[in-house]
């Protein structure tokens, strides 16, 4: 379920208009969502403006705006890429790749494979 932080809620009823339950509505000009009628879609809090509608599952609320970039960043994914070619003859193929990522920034996980494999009889 999603929350306003009455601190940071300026009362624009964005959040209001794009609510497609109608499950936001105002009470002394700050917004108060319904948990019986959410339905945790998030548009509330992707259109807020002063990032006042937080999930509690949303750990990165608890996170200082300035550190959010020094973490480090494991990611894991699929992806397709270059990868050996199996079949009759000298292929050249398109496979399936996975690649995990250590770092900043995203890792999408874009296979890392050559082709030019050895043809299999």
């Amino acid at each position: 379920m999603f929350y306003i932080d009455e601190e940071k809620c300026i009362g624009c009823k964005i959040c209001v208009n794009v609510c497609p339950t109608q499950a936001i509505s105002m009470v002394a000009g700050k917004a108060v969502i319904d948990g019986n009628k959410c339905i945790d879609c998030g548009e509330c809090a992707r259109v807020c403006p002063r990032d006042a509608v937080y999930s509690k599952a949303d750990s990165r609320q608890n996170i200082p705006p300035n550190q959010e970039n020094n973490l480090p960043n494991f990611g894991f994914g699929m992806g397709s890429g270059m990868g050996r070619g199996m079949g009759t003859g000298a292929g050249r193929g398109f496979g399936k790749g996975m690649g995990r990522g250590l770092g900043r920034g995203t890792h999408d996980g874009r296979g890392g494979g050559r082709g030019g494999g050895r043809g299999w009889k």
